[in-house]
């Protein structure tokens, strides 16, 4: 309240401001048109005889006349002059001695300025004593002389009416920077509003718009542009505050019908809403798989209908689960004895290869025995206990088996070299990442060589391995690179690449460059993985 009650009074003083400023401007700037009046000046030179000397009051008279009944906020005119004229003029221009002026009270402002705001004070007129504001300035002479003091009347009453603005109930004083009073109305105590606003303005700023509570009132205060007037209104804090009082007040019954009101309703919208909801709570209590649908009432066209027919949906959709879980349960009872089946596979087969290697041996066959045993090697590491990664270095033993065999198979004419340290056998590769590239190039690049030779290099950069493999066959160009989709080449090598995809995404890559009559060299990228 006090916040909207400061915005309120501050733009309708501005308002009044406003007109406060366009009067105070006008009367000061018929002061300046009055003080620089030719026949005034001329009248001022002195020297004249009795008959020049009246007429240059009478069109003096007859130039401030028409000046005056141009601005109507203009009531009077009082000149003090060195050599006032003689006769004395009732009406509303007045001429008084120049030396007089220093006796009366409310024009000593001017000993020592050239213009000033005088306070309210009292004139005599043709309608009785006035109560007026003036604004006084100095005449000069032509040659820069004082020579007198023009001094202009606005009744208070008009200053009043100004400041009553819209609303003439309001206390508003209107004061100079002194605190004098200029203007006041209102029917609260003036002496006390303005000792109440002389206590603010020690801890406020009141040289700009503002408003505080002072004590038991609110008082809202604007500056007149351009001048050093103060707007003041001042309001009971018992004004401002009774109005919220009786609106909290109603508001505070308005709360306790409307909370009344609310509990009944609640109340009975509980009851409506919980009845359904025990029902489906229940049914869900005696849910039980053997029970066929749940037993709950089908005749609700609103939300708990809906509530009612997904319930329905979730209860066969559980069913479902389950009877998928059931499936699912078996086919993993059916894998776990596929699983111990297979323990026995390989078992089975490394004991036949064993007793294929001894009656090799009893029949003086050292070459089958010899493969034999490389066959073996390469199914354990093949197989590694169903694990997808294995170590570099069981990757490298099942590649010199596999090697060893084709030696044996084309009798010395296949030669190979492995430059792979030692730092590197701990990483972990997809098994059977290499066979399928010596296997495409002894089948396809080393055919009808007769001295075939495949070297294997591994160099590193940062967290990466690059492992190349290079032959000395045919080679091929890259349509034949294209076309080349057989089963024992082209797709073994695709096999390896998804799988490498699979596991390290596009951090792997295999890249292949080959020339007819120069050889192939294979280039593979796995990162450095130290765990399974």
């Amino acid at each position: 309240m006090q916040k909207n009650t400061s915005f309120y009074q501050q733009n309708l003083l501005g308002k009044i401001n406003e007109q406060i400023s366009m009067q105070k401007q006008s009367v000061e700037q018929v002061t300046i048109a009055l003080s620089r009046n030719e026949d005034l000046q001329n009248y001022l030179q002195g020297t004249k005889d009795s008959y020049e000397s009246y007429q240059l009051i009478s069109e003096i008279n007859t130039s401030f006349f028409n000046t005056m009944f141009s601005i109507p906020v203009v009531d009077t005119v009082d000149v003090y002059l060195e050599s006032p004229p003689a006769r004395v003029q009732e009406g509303p221009i007045r001429y008084f001695s120049f030396k007089d002026y220093q006796s009366i009270d409310w024009l000593q402002p001017m000993e020592n300025a050239d213009s000033a705001w005088l306070k309210k004070h009292i004139i005599s007129s043709p309608q009785g004593n006035i109560s007026v504001i003036s604004f006084a300035r100095k005449i000069y002479k032509r040659n820069g002389t004082a020579a007198g003091i023009v001094v202009v009347n606005t009744k208070t009453d008009r200053f009043l009416k100004l400041m009553n603005g819209e609303v003439d109930s309001r206390d508003r004083l209107l004061i100079d920077s002194s605190h004098s009073i200029i203007a006041y109305n209102g029917a609260g105590n003036v002496s006390e509003y303005l000792n109440a606003f002389t206590e603010l303005s020690k801890d406020e700023n009141v040289n700009v718009n503002g408003s505080s509570r002072q004590e038991e009132k609110f008082v809202v205060w604007s500056k007149l542009a351009n001048s050093d007037w103060i707007l003041i209104e001042v309001t009971p804090w018992n004004e401002i505050i009774s109005g919220s009082v009786k609106l909290a007040q109603l508001l505070l019954f308005i709360s306790l019908v409307t909370i009344g009101l609310i509990v009944i309703l609640t109340y009975y919208l509980s009851k409506q809403f919980t009845k359904p909801i025990n029902q489906l709570l229940q049914s869900m209590n005696d849910f039980s798989l053997k029970e066929r649908e749940p037993k709950l009432p089908d005749d609700y066209r609103n939300e708990f209908g809906t509530l009612f027919r997904g319930y329905y949906k979730l209860n066969n959709r559980i069913k479902r689960l389950y009877s998928d879980l059931e499936q699912e349960y078996q086919q993993k009872r059916k894998a776990e004895l596929d699983a111990l089946q297979a323990n026995i596979n390989p078992h089975f087969l490394y004991n036949t290869l064993d007793q294929l290697n001894w009656m090799a041996i009893e029949e003086g066959q050292e070459k089958i025995s010899r493969v034999l045993e490389l066959m073996g090697r390469m199914f354990r590491i093949g197989l590694s206990k169903g694990e997808a990664l294995i170590p570099l270095r069981d990757e490298l033993v099942h590649l010199e088996s596999y090697i060893q065999i084709q030696q044996i198979r084309l009798e010395g004419a296949l030669n190979y070299q492995i430059y792979i340290p030692e730092r590197y056998l701990h990483y972990y590769i997809p098994k059977l990442t290499l066979q399928p590239f010596i296997e495409n190039a002894i089948i396809h690049g080393l055919r009808g060589q007769q001295q075939a030779m495949i070297s294997i290099n591994l160099h590193d950069v940062g967290e990466m391995m690059y492992i190349i493999i290079r032959d000395n066959g045919t080679g091929f160009s890259k349509d034949q690179m294209l076309n080349k989709r057989t089963a024992d080449g082209g797709y073994g090598i695709k096999n390896v690449q998804d799988r490498l995809s699979a596991h390290f995404g596009a951090n792997s890559s295999i890249s292949i460059e080959s020339q007819v009559g120069e050889g192939t060299t294979v280039f593979v990228k796995i990162p450095k993985k130290l765990h399974k």
